[in-house]
């Protein structure tokens, strides 16, 4: 299986495996037992962003951490970088898991794909939570012209030519890993092991793709209140850190009646990395969502 760097990062409990996808090669990280629990990455990392949550969610959980389309040790193809493809492969993979419901737990751009499956396929997410990213339904104000320069390399990775050129850019790089976080954010060890996969040309390809077919248009959505014009029925926690941008996006509120179930949690002093930061208090968060939520479930709520 070939990934992002010579080996495979080891977590004691986690099996590894790949899952044919309609001839995509998706590789999965397992852990625990029971109801499922999928983790979906951010950008530009892979499972290993979730190393410090799983140990904890595996007490309670099955759960899977994904390697999406490009990125990890999935394969990455030269298209596919689109929404509804990116929302297809993981509908297929549960299909093939013999998964017809599951929780998630997502970052960033997962987060964009998880909450646009929810909206498609609200029969398949039981509760989600968003971290790193604003939820969809926000309704955008003035204040958004003030984030469009925090903003900048969201268009520059996008870019052709530029975007894959960029990512193999350590000084680049290293701007996306530190430009929002506390001190002592996401450790060095971690960094130089994300930055493996942009260096390989056909996952810098992916990545700029990727922001060109799903991360900006999803942004432009979003401003745009195209999402917000539907309901949107599954139970979500956006915890997001304050010191980034996605914490003023969701500040904004939402349209009347179309952002239900949503609850928000903006972490004072914390960043975009948040499972990368505090991990402990991402687990903690989430399994008390969820059971909160199958409480309510079994209260008939």
């Amino acid at each position: 299986m070939q990934g992002t760097a010579d080996a495979m990062p080891q977590l004691d409990g986690v099996t590894h495996r790949g899952v044919d996808v309609r001839g995509l090669n998706m590789h999965i990280a397992e852990a625990g037992s029971g109801e499922p629990v999928f983790l979906l990455h951010g950008f530009p990392q892979h499972w290993w962003e979730w190393h410090g949550v799983i140990p904890h969610l595996a007490k309670h959980y099955r759960v899977i951490a994904v390697d999406q389309r490009g990125f990890g040790w999935t394969d990455a193809p030269g298209s596919g970088y689109n929404s509804r493809t990116l929302i297809e492969d993981i509908v297929l993979l549960m299909g093939e898991l013999d998964i017809p419901r599951a929780r998630f737990l997502t970052h960033d751009w997962g987060s964009v794909v998880a909450q646009l499956l929810a909206m498609e396929r609200p029969d398949v997410v039981e509760a989600l939570v968003v971290t790193g990213a604003p939820d969809v339904h926000i309704r955008p104000n003035a204040r958004l012209l003030a984030l469009f320069p925090k903003l900048w390399h969201a268009f520059a990775v996008a870019a052709p030519g530029i975007g894959p050129r960029l990512q193999r850019n350590e000084k680049f790089m290293r701007h996306l890993f530190t430009a929002f976080e506390p001190a002592g954010g996401v450790p060095e060890e971690d960094i130089e092991l994300y930055r493996a996969g942009p260096s390989q040309p056909a996952r810098a390809r992916a990545g700029s793709a990727l922001y060109r077919g799903t991360i900006l248009p999803a942004f432009m959505a979003i401003i745009f209140g195209a999402y917000a014009k539907r309901d949107f029925t599954v139970p979500t926690l956006a915890l997001i850190g304050a010191r980034e941008p996605s914490a003023a996006l969701q500040e904004m509120g939402h349209r009347a009646g179309r952002g239900g179930n949503v609850t928000t949690e903006i972490l004072p002093g914390e960043g975009h990395f948040l499972a990368d930061h505090c991990p402990e208090l991402v687990a903690d968060r989430a399994l008390r969502f969820f059971a909160q939520e199958r409480g309510r479930k079994a209260a008939g709520g």
